[in-house]
């Protein structure tokens, strides 16, 4: 078969390593379970997933914000708890697929819940798990290929894969086309740059604006470099160049994680990395016996010694 329709069925034909998306399946649950264990650390999750009527603080949830209509004042909780479950068994690997579809829809009724909360990563992540929920990324670091056996895959269809870098395309090529568009002065030199003004907000940033003041020049030039990353996005889609995209965007995101306190926000969109670092990262995991790549054939049964493919 050759032709448009030929391309198009070797291309969605083509397999990756399961460890790539069994990697990014632990760090993008990790992500979301910390920021949500956050908001009960400090004590926010009955003020925010508890009705204005009932205690909370929430005086407008969204319409598609069924959980309180259908379980009571308490629903919100109840949707809160859930997504921390089902997302720490995804990550985990028990149950992978169907926690990641329970997880998912508790995970959305949250963020219709309080959508003043429901963050632009929060949607970002959502998308990337129900992504997940129809790949391979159940068959690798996953605990119940251990308690049960089960075909342990080494490799996956790629579309999954695929679909993420296009998602990152779309999501890093929009923001660099919104902040042109809506803030000239990224690619100006004004007195107070659009970079120094966000990393020394007093809301959100906790750097010192008077002691970093001096330093306009750098400024102005982290955020040509800002634009310059965002714009060069579609870099990502390709092998050979994905890799050192991904070194010029990471620092970026580390940056805004250490200077910054948005939550998940950096490190939610560092798990994507993994995506395109694994060129790099899969020779380093093939140093680890248990972490190394073997071929395809069935988890050993519980108490079985360990092979060599892990």
């Amino acid at each position: 078969m050759s032709g448009p329709w030929g391309w198009w069925l070797r291309f969605t034909e083509r397999r990756v390593d399961a460890r790539m998306l069994g990697l990014l399946r632990i760090l993008c649950c990790a992500a979301v379970v910390l920021d949500l264990l956050r908001v009960a650390q400090v004590g926010l999750a009955d003020d925010l997933y508890v009705l204005y009527e009932h205690g909370g603080i929430n005086g407008h949830p969204d319409a598609a914000a069924w959980v309180v209509r259908e379980l009571g004042p308490h629903g919100g909780l109840w949707a809160y708890g859930a997504t921390l479950v089902c997302l720490t068994l995804a990550g985990l690997g028990l149950v992978t697929r169907p926690a990641l579809l329970v997880g998912v829809l508790a995970y959305a009724q949250v963020g219709h819940l309080f959508s003043p909360g429901d963050r632009g990563v929060d949607r970002i992540l959502r998308t990337v798990l129900l992504i997940l929920l129809f790949s391979g990324a159940h068959r690798r670091f996953a605990l119940g290929l251990r308690l049960w056996p089960q075909a342990r895959r080494e490799r996956v269809a790629a579309w999954p894969a695929d679909l993420v870098r296009w998602l990152m395309v779309m999501v890093y090529l929009s923001a660099g086309v919104s902040k042109l568009m809506d803030q000239p002065d990224w690619l100006g030199a004004p007195a107070l740059p659009v970079v120094y003004r966000i990393m020394t907000d007093p809301m959100a940033a906790h750097l010192d604006p008077v002691a970093l003041l001096p330093l306009r020049p750098l400024w102005i030039l982290m955020g040509w470099a800002t634009i310059a990353v965002e714009l060069s996005s579609p870099l990502l889609l390709f092998r050979r160049t994905a890799r050192w995209w991904s070194s010029c965007a990471l620092p970026m995101h580390l940056g805004i994680a250490l200077g910054m306190d948005l939550g998940m926000f950096s490190y939610g969109l560092m798990s994507l990395h993994v995506l395109l670092l694994w060129p790099w990262l899969s020779p380093l995991m093939d140093r680890v016996p248990a972490l190394r790549d073997g071929g395809d054939g069935p988890a050993p049964a519980p108490g079985a010694a360990p092979t060599a493919a892990g």
